[in-house]
């Protein structure tokens, strides 16, 4: 009798895990999503990248890139143009942990004038670990660029 219950109570733990989990991960796309992320690369720390919402009081860059995350699994990144100007791409997102880690990747549509370029060159696949997220700060560790 001993080890079923020892089991239920594994059981019921692990079904708990797993629900702390889907709620953390429900929690931090509630503060990524519908917000204009800018690149605050002052705050980088420790191999991560900070970005902050554009509501932030900058202090002067020359330029700053940054993402915006829809409800409908789209993106739009803001990149710095070789004019000096902005230019942006638009993209698909997908949000999921594994191995307690909030795993973001992105799909990232490349509009080129020189359309000579083969399809696959056109798509960037990015991977990022979101590290921490807060209405103030996000901070990411890019995984991947292929």
């Amino acid at each position: 009798m001993k080890f079923f219950t020892k089991l239920s109570l594994l059981f019921t733990f692990s079904l708990f895990i797993i629900l702390l989990m889907a709620c953390q991960a429900e929690d931090i796309m509630k503060k990524v999503i519908g917000v204009t992320w800018i690149r605050s690369f002052e705050d980088d720390k420790e191999g991560t990248q900070a970005y902050r919402p554009e509501t932030y009081d900058f202090p002067p860059a020359r330029g700053r890139e940054g993402w915006r995350f829809e409800k409908d699994e789209t993106l739009t990144k803001q990149v710095i143009a070789p004019t000096d100007g902005y230019v942006s791409q638009r993209g698909k997102w997908n949000f999921y942990l594994k191995k307690d880690k909030a795993i973001l990747d992105i799909i990232l549509e490349i509009v080129q004038e020189n359309i000579d370029k083969k399809q696959d060159e056109k798509v960037k696949k990015l991977s990022y670990e979101i590290v921490s997220a807060s209405d103030s700060i996000l901070f990411v560790k890019k995984l991947n660029e292929k």
